[in-house]
């Protein structure tokens, strides 16, 4: 990974453009879960509204951010951008997690992968109201 940008300068509550956020840190424009090739990062995004036309529902339990992998169509599986969340650590990169997931976007701060319970399974349905499916949800912890 060729790393261009290493400094992260937004603090809790920013809020930024998403187009502006990629054009600086990279990753994807699109999904939930955007890796970076140009920093350390990998930037999630959570909305409520747009999650539950897809069978997601992030949420905050106790001092955890419960936070469901990609994947709207048939069981998900643990490769791409659950991958990435999965082994950020081994990796050497942050998550970062954003709240809305186009326009303009908050960032709600640095998060680590739960290291003795890193995530479960639960029933969800497909993106549209489809059948329901295995989801992946991390267990996410504030840095």
């Amino acid at each position: 990974m060729e790393v261009i940008v290493s400094v992260w300068n937004l603090s809790k509550g920013d809020r930024v453009l998403r187009r502006m956020l990629h054009d600086r840190f990279g990753g994807g424009r699109q999904g939930g879960i955007s890796p970076s090739r140009k920093s350390p990062n990998i930037m999630i995004f959570s909305d409520h509204v747009v999650g539950r036309e897809h069978g997601y529902a992030d949420r905050k339990q106790g001092d955890l951010f419960l936070y469901v992998g990609e994947g709207q169509q048939g069981n998900q599986t643990m490769t791409h951008g659950n991958k990435a969340i999965l082994n950020h650590v081994e990796d050497g990169r942050a998550i970062r997690l954003f709240i809305g997931c186009r326009g303009e976007v908050i960032y709600s701060g640095e998060f680590e992968i739960d290291n003795v319970d890193p995530f479960f399974i639960e029933r969800a349905p497909s993106s549209g109201g489809g059948r329901e499916r295995d989801v992946i949800v991390f267990r996410l912890r504030e840095v």
